[in-house]
């Protein structure tokens, strides 16, 4: 009985800790579109992913250069990604081709890029990232 009784309380105090600690405030999203061009031209196909200091990225897939989807309002910082088929891993007994991104990193994972989301009215971004 009185282990039945430490295990129920050791349930709830889990679940008290987790409801409580980690969530992350819902933010209403903001209508975003745009179109990403390497070299002047459209990105064939990519991902483009937005991001505000404290949300979780949102990821948005670029076909023929355009993108759109609904992200956060305000200052977001902008990565930009595309894949090209690499070779398999060395470990990797079925040979299966791996995913390379051939986005330069100032582009990608260092990038610098930036984007206003307005609250309200078109957010029509374009981005034009060199592939060198």
């Amino acid at each position: 009985m009185c282990r039945s009784f430490w295990i129920l309380g050791f349930g709830l105090a889990i679940l008290a800790v987790s409801g409580c600690a980690g969530s992350t405030p819902k933010v209403a999203t903001v209508s975003v579109k745009g179109t990403v061009t390497i070299d002047g031209k459209p990105m064939p196909d990519g991902e483009i992913y937005f991001s505000t200091p404290g949300q979780p990225l949102t990821m948005f897939p670029v076909k023929e250069g355009a993108f759109s989807g609904n992200a956060q309002p305000g200052s977001n910082r902008v990565e930009i990604r595309a894949y090209k088929e690499g070779p398999p891993l060395s470990t990797d007994v079925s040979k299966t081709p791996t995913k390379q991104n051939f986005i330069p990193d100032r582009f990608s994972v260092q990038s610098k890029l930036t984007a206003e989301v307005g609250v309200g009215g078109a957010n029509d971004l374009k981005f034009d990232i060199a592939s060198k």
